[in-house]
């Protein structure tokens, strides 16, 4: 897919319907999650900015998967309406999305993208590729490995 627009809204649509988690379902149990419940708790993954998730780049790093699969959607369309702004945050999504740098698992054996259904992985797939067309080989491998994973789990729906 290479109109931006038409990704963006392959992404809005395949996450449509998807269910926000509850306030205990959004960050990992920790200290300080440094605001990020409080960010994502009362607000649904559409209208958060580049900018607003790169502030918080952290995220990412302690939601629980749950909520990385729900709020996803927030930063692909960040990514590709805003890259520079964005920055590094399609690294971390890139790097969180792959089931061998998952830690803390909330359901043991189960990785975000096992989280999501047919028409999401479809759209994190092309994202993928999207990114991989963009970045001119920079991220090969993370997105190889993840286009792998996302196929992967596409086998067992």
């Amino acid at each position: 897919m290479n109109n931006p627009r038409d990704l963006v809204t392959m992404i809005r649509f395949a996450w449509a319907d998807a269910r926000r988690p509850g306030r205990e379902r959004i960050a990992l149990p920790t200290y300080d999650d440094e605001g990020v419940s409080a960010c994502f708790f009362d607000r649904t993954w559409e209208g958060h900015t580049a900018r607003q998730l790169r502030q918080l780049d952290f995220a990412p790093c302690i939601l629980t998967q749950e909520a990385f699969a729900y709020y996803l959607p927030a930063y692909l369309i960040g990514d590709i309406e805003d890259p520079d702004i964005s920055d590094t945050n399609m690294e971390r999504v890139l790097f969180w999305l792959d089931r061998d740098n998952v830690r803390n698992l909330d359901v043991p054996g189960t990785a975000v993208i096992d989280m999501l259904t047919a028409q999401q992985r479809l759209a994190l797939r092309e994202y993928v590729l999207f990114v991989q067309r963009r970045e001119r080989g920079l991220f090969d491998d993370e997105c190889k490995k993840i286009i792998g994973q996302i196929d992967e789990a596409g086998a067992h729906v």
